[in-house]
């Protein structure tokens, strides 16, 4: 037996390896299966593998142990290690900037922010993003998709362009529109001496043809996007309402009741809300401007049915004036001294050019057109403020939008859905509302009878052919004095009718002016080129200041 104990002994020592790896090979397989069950406990297992050796020193026994506990802690400490990592998940060197422009604190120094960008890079306007895109020439991207409307918003000469646009064709619709109610109340083939059921005539005109024209824009919708205009294409469903509102079951109701419903809350119609949407909210918001409106247009036919042009025009020679005031007041704007002085300038220089000797003035053309220019003057300014009240009201609550420069070409922008919507429902809502407030005034005052007793010619379609060409005229001003009061300002809009007057005083007049007309028609439209030069500048001073702001 003593010759035994050495070579049991000696076999011990030469398979304690094995045993070791055996040992260590289950231990490792039971703290895998406990980290996967996120435990850390001792494992019994082990015990029983380490008490079946015989003959092992107790001091191997606690080597053996140490070694364990200090592997198993490794391990566990490696499982941690792999649940959570040492290094971040995001990179913060690799992160990409806001899609939106960010605003430099008032707290904030310049060393705090070493990654501001710079005003040229976050400008929502006027900016060379197009050019960038294109890799060169500003003309080269407008045949991409969506490229004219991104050089026309998107670009210094391409809003410019725009602009001018604009005020031609607010000024030449406002000539076109003259002419036309000049030749149907006074000196057409078929005058109609009832201004202010034509004033009513040509209301209801209009709101058909808006609606004719949102329905085209709908149609239009695809080529309208590819161009980079899909923000002129009206919606086509009501507002989704804000927040969770309970909703009552659906009670049966007749066909009856279903049609009226759709008309009024459907879809489709102007803004997307029927035929005849009505929210009793926004029409508060459209009705100052809608009184407004109807007694602009009512008050301007009845002063120039019973006057000629030059005494049309100076009965309502305060417009301009009134609007200097009426803007400093109510918008708190502050005008240069080269705008007032210049504007001014053209208005009294109007008024030299349409004065006139031996001409019939009646008192109730000079009364009407007098207080017609408090309602012109006052009309641009309330369009705006109704205009931007009903983009407050569509923006979710939480949510900002810049104001001061419009959308960019791209139509999936929340801004634009809502600047599209606000658009027509200001169209919509002040047609509407005043043909509701001129409708009593025109049955009230009996001319209904009348027109159908005394006028033979209603049947004629020369007569209609001139009411529907009125009426193309009075829609192209109407719809697009909102488009030139938001890329301008009010008073910008207001002073177009000064050197359109003075433009449409030698037309009427077949270039048989005397000379004090011809020297205040020159000098007017020289001093209004002052006031563009001069508005332009003031324009380029604000945006200047704005960048600096930022």
């Amino acid at each position: 037996m003593n010759s035994s104990r050495p070579f049991t002994r000696t076999a011990n020592n030469f398979f304690r390896p094995a045993f070791s790896y055996l040992n260590n090979n289950s231990t490792a397989r039971d703290h895998s299966k406990k980290n996967d069950n996120y435990r850390y406990s001792d494992s019994p297992r082990r015990k029983n593998s380490a008490s079946s050796l015989d003959d092992t020193d107790h001091s191997d026994v606690e080597q053996y142990a140490q070694m364990d506990s200090s592997r198993m802690s490794h391990s566990s400490s490696h499982s941690l290690n792999e649940l959570q990592p040492a290094l971040p998940l995001i990179d913060i060197s690799s992160r990409s900037t806001s899609p939106y422009p960010r605003t430099r604190s008032a707290i904030q120094s310049e060393d705090e922010d070493d990654d501001f960008e710079p005003a040229d890079s976050i400008r929502p306007l006027f900016s060379h993003s197009l050019d960038r895109r294109t890799g060169g020439g500003t003309f080269r991207g407008i045949w991409r998709e969506g490229g004219l409307g991104n050089f026309f918003f998107g670009t210094w000469m391409g809003w410019q362009i725009w602009v001018a646009l604009l005020v031609f064709w607010v000024g030449g619709c406002g000539f076109g529109l003259l002419l036309m109610n000049r030749f149907i109340l006074l000196t057409g083939v078929y005058k109609f001496p009832f201004p202010l059921a034509h004033s009513y005539l040509q209301l209801v005109l209009t709101h058909i043809f808006i609606v004719i024209f949102a329905s085209i824009t709908r149609g239009l919708a695809t080529p309208l996007r590819r161009l980079g205009f899909g923000a002129a294409v009206a919606p086509a469903y009501p507002a989704t309402p804000t927040g969770g509102n309970y909703r009552a079951p659906n009670k049966p109701q007749s066909s009856i009741m279903k049609f009226a419903k759709w008309m009024t809350n459907g879809s489709g119609g102007i803004a997307g809300g029927g035929l005849f949407e009505f929210d009793l909210n926004v029409a508060k918001q459209v009705l100052p401007l809608a009184i407004v409106f109807s007694m602009k247009v009512v008050l301007s036919n009845f002063s120039f049915a019973y006057a000629p042009l030059p005494v049309y025009q100076v009965a309502r020679i305060g417009v301009t004036p009134l609007a200097f005031i009426f803007s400093c007041i109510l918008s708190k704007e502050n005008h240069s001294g080269s705008s007032l002085s210049s504007a001014l300038s053209a208005t009294l220089f109007l008024l030299f050019a349409s004065l006139r000797a031996n001409v019939r003035v009646t008192q109730e053309s000079i009364v009407a057109g007098v207080f017609s220019s408090f309602f012109t003057a006052l009309y641009p300014i309330l369009l705006l403020r109704t205009y931007r009240a009903i983009v407050s009201s569509l923006i979710p609550q939480g949510d900002t939008l810049i104001t001061g420069y419009p959308s960019s070409g791209d139509d999936s922008t929340a801004s634009n859905r809502e600047e599209t919507r606000a658009y027509y429902r200001v169209l919509h809502y002040t047609s509407l509302l005043s043909i509701i407030l001129i409708t009593p005034l025109v049955l009230i005052s009996g001319g209904v009878g009348k027109i159908f007793h005394d006028l033979p010619f209603l049947d004629l379609p020369f007569f209609w052919f001139m009411i529907w060409c009125g009426t193309l005229g009075s829609f192209a001003v109407f719809t697009s004095t909102l488009l030139l009061v938001k890329a301008t300002s009010p008073l910008t809009a207001t002073f177009v009718a000064v050197p359109r007057s003075a433009c449409q005083l030698m037309f009427v007049s077949m270039f048989k002016m005397p000379g004090h007309s011809w020297t205040g028609v020159v000098l007017c439209w020289i001093s209004s080129v002052w006031f563009l030069i001069a508005r332009r500048e003031e324009g380029r001073t604000l945006d200047r200041m704005r960048l600096e702001g930022r």
